[in-house]
């Protein structure tokens, strides 16, 4: 496997960012360009260029990002990395627990079917504003939005099916809580280095059972932006579960 180096990796990291910010902004004011004015073969080839320089940079991001949080989970577990503390979900509790988020899950997809069909009516009618007649306009939106509900619904069910399927493969849940970080089912969750610092961590009641909720917040300055992760609290946990919060806190 290959070794990471920190430095190395969030220079890496740092200049596949602003490659793939690049590649975005020139598809952006492509199709900006294209839709105030005539679409030609010049504005159709940068736009394929800035295409091809995002999925790269997004695709390479991934790759290293994975290879990255394997070989810190693996230095956790092995303690290279000093453990706060470790939990293991007994198989029922696991099993109450993932089954209940996919239900949940499911429930909130209609809302990203909202959010893509207010998204995509707000482009389609810039798009066409000058191009139609005001009829033609609402109706191409009205169709738009109405694809892209149905498509954003489905994508968010999709994702929630992958994610039980993923889950139900694991019969005994293990995290591992370390100074700098939280490995959850082999899933590296940093929340004491450079651009990530944990935001909030309380103790609630979801899913009928008493559960951890870590808000992980990454970037730098104004650019910022906040992830929330769940973890079910064994039986017999809740005092280490309060000192957890306290200690995790205190970074906060």
């Amino acid at each position: 496997m290959k070794v990471y180096e920190k430095p190395r990796f969030t220079i890496l990291i740092f200049g596949l960012s602003l490659l793939m910010i690049a590649g975005l902004s020139v598809c952006i004011l492509m199709v900006v360009f294209m839709s105030v004015d005539r679409v030609s073969l010049d504005k159709g080839m940068v736009l394929f260029l800035g295409i091809l320089i995002t999925a790269f940079s997004l695709k390479t991001i991934i790759k290293n990002n994975r290879g990255y949080s394997q070989q810190r989970a693996e230095e956790v577990k092995n303690g290279d990395e000093e453990v706060v503390a470790k939990w293991e979900i007994d198989s029922e509790q696991w099993r109450r627990f993932y089954k209940a988020k996919y239900e949940d899950n499911i429930r909130n997809a209609t809302g990203f079917g909202w959010a893509a069909a207010a998204l995509m009516g707000l482009v389609s009618g810039f798009s066409l504003w000058n191009r139609l007649e005001l009829i033609e306009v609402i109706v191409c939106i009205i169709l738009i939005s109405g694809i892209s509900f149905l498509v954003g619904k489905y994508v968010a069910i999709l994702k929630a099916r992958t994610d039980l399927n993923r889950q139900s493969q694991i019969h005994m849940a293990e995290i591992h809580f370390a100074k700098s970080s939280i490995i959850y089912n082999s899933k590296l969750i940093l929340v004491n280095e450079f651009g990530y610092r944990p935001k909030q961590i309380t103790i609630q009641e979801q899913f009928n059972m008493n559960v951890m909720v870590f808000t992980i917040e990454s970037g730098i300055g104004h650019r910022k932006s906040s992830k929330s992760y769940t973890i079910p609290i064994p039986s017999g946990k809740a005092e280490e579960a309060n000192k957890l919060v306290s200690y995790y806190s205190q970074i906060a």
